[in-house]
């Protein structure tokens, strides 16, 4: 069995207390802290000890993760390692994890702090649109000391989580034995791509002998190929509620049936290089005095192509009996057609097949933070000074391609099938009886192209001053009080290459797909959704833009006369934004203690000052400022029922700010498609009043029951929903804007079961239960060119009713293997022009390996999403969207295979 040994340290604890808002162990109160077992880890079952021995010692609910020991991480990505924490759970669109959920709250309704501060953060992909949340993709694993999920608030703790908050910690060089150098080597192989990529990390850590200063330096590096197929068939249905498609069975008589707008195999591709530095110094200057700094570096290039054949067979049959096409229909629904270009068309004709190909060669995101901390022992009580600035930037390149079939050529053509449209998505074939697509000449043509580039940043400084003072009020053994500032600045700004008087096809398009092609296929095997595999063939990125540059630069007479021309850096107004906001904060805070119990309680007050600066739908600037503030009260309670049974009860107020995107006056729009993304300004934060009551119960002290009710009583949540508008002259039916609901009663619990047995095995076990009351909201709606208010009500977004974790593992003095399982279930995302959408239920399947070749190295294997598992979308199609009443039929709009990945490598600690 491996090495379990306890200290106490009382300094080492209040130091970690004072150097972040954090007070899990109430390290405010040194005769408690004596209390506290502090355990060095060197395995799972130490591990497991040491996260218990937090939570049962904290303060307020709280959920910890240590890693088993230096550079051994629980998992490669530090949100899959959260998702193990009852009430937690991630997003995964591209197969590692980015965001975290808590209790059903998306990840810009929650806070993560690094080492008791916010962090600058960004989004490499442009349709990611600027939020508060922490982006964990940017983070290693490598460079974590621990883990903290706060679900209850104290006055200490920076406002602004509806559902918890995450702090993260690094690594303290005088916590740590010098010259202590750890890290490990791996392989990774995903499977889709068959690719195989190395990572590293090193950890190192130098002090003194007289241990008062030291430095721990980390780094790692990590590559990444990802691939991922998917049939997407979510740019909107077409149904009864809305539109009718006619089709002309075999039979001869007209029938009418619901049918997507489009459907599209698509495959992503992306290149990830993934770099991070760290660097603590710590300097005990006297026996009262502590200084620390810290800077942190990360950087994710992440080029990428996302390739798109989309069949769209609404415009391929079109609208109406003139345009009627053979097909068949089975309870309102279009279940087969196939359409090929005719040459006899005249008047109108439809465009029914594109192909889009989005190169962001030299896309990335990056994080950098400065951080210097002081704490003084004074003669009254513990001072603690703490300044810094962080900054987040993504650097976004948007090469877009698109080619429509000529649909006058017979050669080109769709055939659609969707016989069960609530079982799976709908399919498509391209070729039907040819093969064109796999050697193209004139039936597909270049019409469209720009290419863009999006710079985001989120910068922010900071400056923080607390005391904290041991006192004798009765049962109140410290109090705590201090402030804090800080000045935030979010900015997007776009600049955009693109054509004027450009055609779909023939002579006014950029030419055939013969000319921008060089003979390489796209082979899609499509084993994780509804389509068969395709193969198409793959355009030459370099042959497209150099068409696209050799066309003349544009002069007025050039527009006006029709002749195609280059307009050069074109300011998008449209999707640029700054948004300043100041946030002021003061708290105060007591700590209380007698027999048999303890907690907290006190009050924070937070002032908010933001302007938003941007353009409206006609391209007009406008600025927009929006001030309040709020005081929120916490309070936390644990009552010692036994000895091993504690009872908590939280009862807090907070609230969670917009997203700055959501708050902006700015627009990402798609006009080949008539949808977009829109701001609100005049989005008001959400308010929350939070309760909570637990009971724990640590038979021995490796092993846990427990089950925690919380109820929330929220008003001004926020939903996506879809609106129309003309912006900048152009008609856009499908605009996705946050706005406010009015209120909802959200309630939930929350049971937790681990136990390690004697004999080496051990597991874990959690559910989290939600139920989310629909709210009621008003929306301003245009509807036939007026503008009305549309009372309604939405289900609560993002929140899924049914979350669990499970989790065995055995561990020798040699080896060790776990298996996980997470689960949850659907949660509805946003309202649509067609019904309400919904993610499907997800469940993931990861197993690691491990053996100790000696007492320094030890090798491993990992597996991760084990069954290959993909994720789903549907929508509620033909419910009634103007009065959201959602009666409709499900139909699956969207199917993605992210796919495998198995690791195979080393740790290592000298």
């Amino acid at each position: 069995m491996k090495n379990t040994r306890l200290k106490y340290s009382t300094v080492a604890l209040a130091i970690a207390a004072s150097m972040s808002t954090s007070t899990a162990f109430a390290a405010d109160d040194k005769e408690k802290a004596q209390d506290i077992e502090t355990i060095e880890i060197t395995g799972i079952r130490a591990s497991n000890k040491k996260n218990l021995n937090q939570k049962r010692f904290a303060n307020a609910i709280v959920d910890t993760v240590t890693p088993e020991d230096i550079g051994k991480f629980p998992d490669k990505n530090v949100a899959d390692t959260l998702s193990r924490i009852p009430g937690v759970t991630i997003s995964r669109d591209f197969g590692e994890g980015e965001g975290v959920t808590i209790r059903g709250f998306t990840p810009n309704q929650n806070v993560t702090l690094l080492n008791g501060q916010a962090v600058g953060t960004a989004q490499w992909f442009v349709l990611n649109n600027t939020g508060r949340n922490f982006n964990f993709e940017m983070l290693a694993s490598e460079m974590v000391g621990g883990l903290e999920v706060y679900k209850t608030p104290q006055a200490d703790i920076e406002e602004g989580a509806l559902g918890g908050t995450v702090i993260v910690n690094t690594r303290k060089p005088l916590d740590m034995d010098s010259g202590t150098i750890a890290g490990s080597v791996d392989m990774q192989y995903s499977a889709l791509p068959e690719q195989w990529d190395p990572s590293g990390s090193i950890v190192s850590s130098w002090k003194n002998e007289e241990e008062t200063f030291g430095v721990v330096v980390s780094a790692a590096m990590q590559n990444r190929t990802v691939e991922r197929h998917s049939q997407e068939s979510d740019f909107g249905w077409f149904g009864p509620g809305i539109a009718r498609i006619s089709v002309t069975p075999p039979a001869g008589a007209t029938e009418q049936g619901s049918t997507p707008w489009g459907v599209g195999s698509a495959v992503f591709k992306q290149d990830r290089e993934r770099v991070n530095f760290d660097v603590t110094a710590q300097w005990m200057a006297t026996d009262k005095l502590e200084v620390t700094g810290h800077y942190l570096f990360s950087e994710m290039e992440a080029s990428n192509v996302n390739s798109n054949m989309i069949g769209i067979p609404f415009r391929g049959i079109a609208v109406g009996d003139e345009f009627a096409r053979e097909g068949t229909t089975e309870n309102g629904y279009l279940t087969s057609m196939t359409y090929y270009g005719d040459p006899d068309q005249t008047g109108w004709v439809p465009q029914f097949l594109a192909y889009d190909n989005i190169y962001r060669d030299g896309s990335k995101m990056g994080t950098s933070v400065f951080d210097l901390n002081i704490n003084y022992e004074a003669d009254f009580g513990l001072v603690h000074f703490q300044v810094g600035t962080t900054e987040g930037k993504g650097d976004i390149y948007d090469f877009f391609t698109e080619f429509w079939a000529d649909p006058l050529d017979d050669r080109a053509g769709i055939i659609f099938s969707n016989p069960n449209p609530s079982a799976h998505g709908p399919a498509i074939d391209f070729d039907g009886a040819n093969s064109w697509m796999s050697n193209p000449t004139d039936q597909m043509w270049l019409g469209g192209i720009f290419n863009q580039y999006n710079e985001v940043t989120d910068a922010e400084t900071y400056a923080q001053a607390d005391v904290t003072i041991e006192v004798e009020y009765g049962p109140i053994t410290s109090v705590k009080f201090g402030g804090k500032v800080k000045d935030r600045n979010f900015e997007q700004t776009r600049h955009q290459d693109n054509l004027s008087n450009l055609g779909a096809w023939g002579a006014g398009s950029l030419g055939p797909a013969a000319d921008f092609w060089s003979g390489e296929l796209l082979d899609i095997a499509h084993d994780g959704n509804s389509l068969d595999s395709q193969t198409y063939f793959d355009p030459d990125k370099d042959k497209m833009m150099a068409a696209m540059y050799a066309q003349p630069e544009c002069t007025a007479a050039l527009v006006d006369a029709g002749t195609m021309c280059l307009n050069k850096d074109s300011f998008q107004a449209l999707a640029s934004f700054n948004i300043e906001e100041t946030i002021i904060a003061a708290y105060a805070m007591a700590n209380f203690e007698g027999e048999n119990y303890r907690g907290n309680f006190g009050l924070r007050y937070t002032s908010t000052d933001s302007t938003s600066n941007g353009y409206d739908a006609a391209a007009n600037a406008v600025v927009v400022e929006n001030d309040y503030s709020y005081i929120l009260p916490s309070f936390n309670l644990t009552y010692d029922l036994a000895d091993d049974v504690l009872a908590r009860a939280s009862f807090s107020q907070g609230i969670a700010r917009p997203s700055p995107f959501s708050m902006a006056p700015a627009y990402n729009l798609t006009p080949e498609t008539g949808r977009g993304d829109m701001g609100n300004p005049k989005l008001k934060p959400t308010e929350v009043t939070s309760f909570d009551l637990g009971l724990e119960w640590y038979f021995s002290d490796s092993s846990l029951v427990s089950g925690t009710f919380f109820r929330k009583d929220i008003t001004n949540f926020f939903f996506n929903n879809t609106v129309r508008d003309v912006i900048d002259g152009v008609q856009y039916n499908q605009l996705n804007r946050p706005e406010n609901g009015d209120e909802a009663d959200y309630t939930g619990i929350e049971l937790q079961v681990q136990h390690i047995f004697d004999n080496g095995f051990g597991a874990f076990a959690n559910y989290t239960m939600v139920d989310a009351s629909e709210g009621s909201f008003v929306s301003v709606q245009e509807v036939d060119g007026d503008f009305i208010d549309v009372a309604g009500t939405v289900p609560f977004p993002d929140v899924s009713e049914n979350a669990y974790n499970l989790g065995v593992f055995y561990e020798t003095d040699e080896y060790s293997a776990r298996l996980n399982y997470n689960y949850r279930s659907e949660y509805f995302t946003s309202n649509t022009e067609f019904g309400p959408t919904f993610r499907d239920e997800t469940g993931q399947w990861d197993a690691q390996v491990s053996y100790d070749v000696s007492e320094n190295i030890t090798v491993k294997f990992e597996i991760v999403n084990l069954t290959d598992e993909s994720f789903n979308n549907y929508l509620i199609n033909d419910g009634d969207v103007e009065n959201y009443a959602y009666t409709g039929t499900k139909v699956v709009s969207t199917e993605s295979q992210n796919g495998r990945r198995f690791y195979i490598g080393a740790n290592f600690k000298f």
